[in-house]
């Protein structure tokens, strides 16, 4: 299948995919807050029809990390959630300049570890484990 790349989230695609995907809904003005605030967005469609986003956040300059990687069920499994990676990675490798050192990580969640060294990620447990917290008010 062909699929068309875009550099932009829309929220409202970015809403409907995570409703589809079952996870905890999330204030539109937060979505919109967070989406402008991202070093990198990318969105994937098929047709007219937005099936996967991603970003990358961070500091600009150096780290970063892949979240909310997010592709319609129905898609799942046909590459596009690595379309989505390898593409945020480019696009981040674009930016980053000569004698720069960036360091862009993933927390990865419900047992996908090996999707993203698929994607070209290192796992080195012996130097870095993945741990998170909420802060929430």
């Amino acid at each position: 299948m062909k699929y068309v790349i875009k550099k932009e989230i829309d929220t409202s695609d970015f809403v409907k995919i995570r409703d589809d995907l079952g996870w905890n809904e999330i204030p539109r003005n937060l979505v919109e807050k967070a989406i402008a605030g991202s070093m990198v967005n990318i969105s994937v469609f098929d047709s007219e029809k937005c099936i996967g986003v991603g970003r990358i956040v961070g500091d600009g300059a150096l780290k970063g990390m892949l979240t909310d990687i997010m592709v319609l069920r129905e898609y799942q499994n046909k590459g596009v959630g690595k379309l989505i990676v390898t593409s945020l990675i480019k696009e981040l490798d674009d930016k980053v300049k000569e004698g720069d050192c960036f360091q862009l990580e993933a927390s990865p969640t419900a047992n996908n570890r090996n999707f993203y060294i698929k994607c070209g990620l290192k796992y080195k447990p012996e130097n870095q484990d993945g741990v998170y917290m909420w802060i929430r008010k």
